[in-house]
């Protein structure tokens, strides 16, 4: 098993993008999704490292490592798999890799107990991804994601169904653009405990510019709601994303939340290789 891994990441670091497009404005490490899907015969495969600083409470920190597959199937259609694992001061069953409130006043004793403790959970997801029209003239390119996911950790195995729509728009096409992408979504709890939130909404927007064809700088605001009695989760990001040579591209973000229920902290590290042609 482990030479075909590293068959793959070798193949993988071979080039396969063409050096003279532009790099894209909208993806990992940021919060926001690009509604380009990939042609049928290509693939991505994505890694994501977090960190995460709660704003109180005993245990602070999260760690996060998210891995994405996003491949071509049919035109304009993308299949996407993803899994993420963390550990530390996180409530799977809220938002996973989210710092909780640690000094929630209603909570029962044991639950508080629980929560001070460091933690561990992950979710695996399924999606697919449908793009609607191509960003050409006045018409921004626009997409449909849908996928199931599953949340394990403390308490009982979870599972939601996700819906986002997806928009990007290009301005001053060419070798240095300017990108402004956003993501409007709905999220179901399917088989909610007493208590969940079963529906929830998300809003991500970004904006990314162009500073050489492998380089770009990226701004990204990300809202989402979470459980009753908290605040809706609402980050501020920052940060660039730079092609390699090989074509591989890493990105890194800085994030900070703008309330008590959103991290104090978020340091992402992302890097992704094109596979196919």
């Amino acid at each position: 098993m482990s030479r075909r891994v590293l068959a793959l990441l070798l193949f993988a670091a071979t080039p396969v993008a063409a050096q003279d497009e532009p790099i894209e404005l909208a993806d990992d490490p940021f919060e926001i999704t690009d509604p380009i899907a990939a042609a049928p015969g290509t693939a991505e495969i994505g890694f994501v490292g977090a960190y995460e600083r709660a704003r109180q409470g005993r245990i602070r920190d999260t760690g996060a490592i998210q891995t994405e597959y996003e491949m071509g199937v049919l035109p304009r259609l993308e299949l996407r798999l993803g899994q993420t694992g963390a550990y530390g001061n996180l409530e799977t069953r809220r938002r996973l890799g989210t710092a909780v409130d640690l000094n929630d006043g209603d909570a029962l004793p044991q639950q508080k107990e629980e929560r001070e403790r460091a933690r561990a959970g992950g979710t695996s997801g399924l999606g697919l991804l449908y793009q609607l029209s191509e960003d050409r003239g006045a018409t921004p390119a626009v997409g449909l994601l849908g996928r199931v996911r599953t949340i394990y950790g403390p308490g009982r195995t979870a599972y939601e169904a996700e819906g986002v729509a997806l928009v990007g728009k290009t301005f001053r096409p060419g070798r240095l653009p300017l990108g402004v992408h956003a993501n409007l979504g709905w999220t179901t709890r399917i088989d909610p405990q007493p208590g969940d939130r079963t529906n929830r909404y998300l809003f991500n927007a970004s904006i990314g510019q162009a500073l050489t064809s492998d380089l770009a700088l990226v701004l990204t605001y990300a809202l989402s709601q979470q459980e009753r009695g908290d605040r809706d989760f609402s980050l501020l990001q920052a940060g660039f994303r730079y092609r390699l040579p090989n074509g591989a591209v890493v990105g890194l973000a800085g994030g900070a939340g703008l309330n008590r229920d959103t991290p104090a902290l978020q340091i992402s590290v992302a890097v992704q290789f094109a596979l196919g042609n």
